[in-house]
């Protein structure tokens, strides 16, 4: 057996199996160290990445690794690493230190890495669902918070019929070619094509379309916050990993799925956009956000082509960063005695936390595509991807829906500058794991814009 093939899930489990156990011998204060220790696992997996050997097939050629794979594991470990260093100091100040975080991030993770690397439907559902099942739980750890829980399970019932609509897609998959290994089919078949539906459908659901979205803002908003940066970013890169995956691989071997996408990416780009100016909630909010980009993300895959592809990935990756930076600045003010995420609790941020307010309202330009934030050019790409695919109207639906999307995200940044604040909470501490990911996140979103060809030239050659 190939073991280098499966390097950087081993290291990944080896540190699960590792925090699991000093966490039953630890007490809680020692939570940080666990949490520091968990990361260090993921920069030794991520590390690794540039060991393994490519492209290989193991487990009778169900689990592979390629160029494309390889960028996806590192982009998920890079931004999981992250999500850990910022967390630490939340989780202590909230009272809600379980020593199970770290090692349910890890497992959430190596889930989302399996799927990543598997040619068979049955084993992406198996990773799949590891790292759903995970996110079931971490959505509900927040002690003794309602929402916290009610999020939990409306995001498990939702989330059920996601696994549901996957596994009987599957199954009509196999009933109509005789295999789950995905490759495409020649000429029409009825029982495929309803396959691809459902499984379609249960992937939508995953990435927050409409209309398969309603967990999405109970579950972030009920989350912890830290939790929340996790759900709406790392699983997110993965899905559109596997998305572009499966459009190669099967989805484009059922002619009318670009209309089916296509349906989903405008539905999810103006329901998301609109219903956003009506949330009172700043969480809520970029839960709608999520949505809206959903439907970006999604016009991507109308067509297969290499570049259009790129650019979507591209797109992914840097929108995480910006959106785990903005989530990283909301866990740092939730901190705060009395702190809602109220629009009316930002009301004079600026003078009262200049540079926290600075830096969100960083990524909120970033998350609208102002230069030189890179997430301006994943959308150039996409734009320009849909109009050599003659795709005009979709392109300027794409194009009006970004516009929309503009006034909410300024909403934020004008009750943080321009409206006076009653300074009736207490002062912010940011801890060292905090401010680094800020930090790093910006600066990752900056570089990026200025230099593309960094991620982008991997990513082509990935498709080559």
């Amino acid at each position: 057996m190939n073991w280098n093939a499966v390097l950087p899930e081993l290291i990944l489990s080896l540190g699960i199996l590792t925090v699991f156990v000093l966490e039953l011998f630890l007490e809680r204060k020692h939570y940080k160290f666990l949490s520091v220790f968990a990361f260090v696992f993921v920069v030794i997996a991520g590390y690794s990445i540039f060991f393994v050997r490519y492209p290989a097939s193991v487990f009778f050629g169900g689990f592979s690794v390629d160029l494309l794979t390889l960028i996806g594991k590192l982009f998920v470990l890079a931004v999981t690493g992250l999500v850990l260093l910022s967390s630490y100091d939340y989780f202590s100040k909230k009272n809600s230190a379980y020593g199970e975080l770290p090692y349910l991030y890890l497992i959430a993770t190596l889930g989302l890495m399996v799927m990543l690397s598997s040619d068979n439907l049955a084993i992406i559902f198996t990773g799949l669902e590891l790292a759903s099942i995970t996110m079931y739980i971490l959505v509900g750890l927040f002690r003794r918070e309602y929402l916290s829980k009610e999020g939990a399970f409306k995001y498990l019932v939702i989330g059920t019929t996601g696994t549901s609509m996957y596994a009987l897609g599957s199954a009509l998959v196999y009933g109509s070619t005789g295999s789950l290994k995905i490759s495409p089919i020649q000429g029409e078949n009825t029982l495929f094509a309803l396959g691809v539906l459902l499984i379609i459908s249960a992937l939508a659901l995953k990435v927050s379309s409409v209309p398969f979205h309603f967990w999405t803002p109970d579950a972030y908003e009920g989350a912890p916050t830290p939790t929340t940066a996790y759900l709406s970013t790392v699983p997110k890169i993965a899905m559109y990993f596997l998305f572009v995956k499966l459009t190669i691989g099967m989805f484009s071997s059922f002619p009318d799925w670009k209309y089916i996408v296509m349906v989903l990416a405008v539905l999810s780009m103006f329901y998301g956009n609109i219903v956003a100016y009506a949330q009172k909630s700043v969480k809520r909010l970029l839960a709608y956000s999520s949505i809206a980009h959903a439907g970006y993300f999604l016009t991507a895959l109308t067509t297969v082509d290499k570049h259009m592809f790129t650019a979507l990935l591209f797109y992914v990756f840097v929108y995480a960063l910006a959106t785990l930076g903005a989530f990283s600045v909301l866990s740092v003010l939730e901190k705060r005695e009395g702190w809602t995420h109220h629009f009316l609790d930002f009301k004079g941020l600026g003078k009262d936390s200049p540079v926290l307010a600075i830096m969100l309202s960083f990524f909120l330009f970033a998350l609208i595509g102002i230069p030189p934030a890179a997430i301006f050019l994943g959308k150039l790409g996409i734009f320009f991807g849909l109009m050599k695919a003659e795709y005009l109207f979709l392109g300027i639906l794409f194009a009006v829906a970004s516009l929309i999307s503009a006034g909410y995200y300024l909403k934020v940044i004008v009750y943080m500058f321009l409206q006076e604040g009653s300074e009736r909470f207490g002062r912010t501490e940011v801890s060292a794991g905090e401010a680094f990911t800020i930090l790093i996140s910006a600066f990752l979103v900056v570089f990026f814009g200025l230099y593309p060809e960094v991620v982008i030239s991997y990513l082509l050659r990935a498709f080559s």
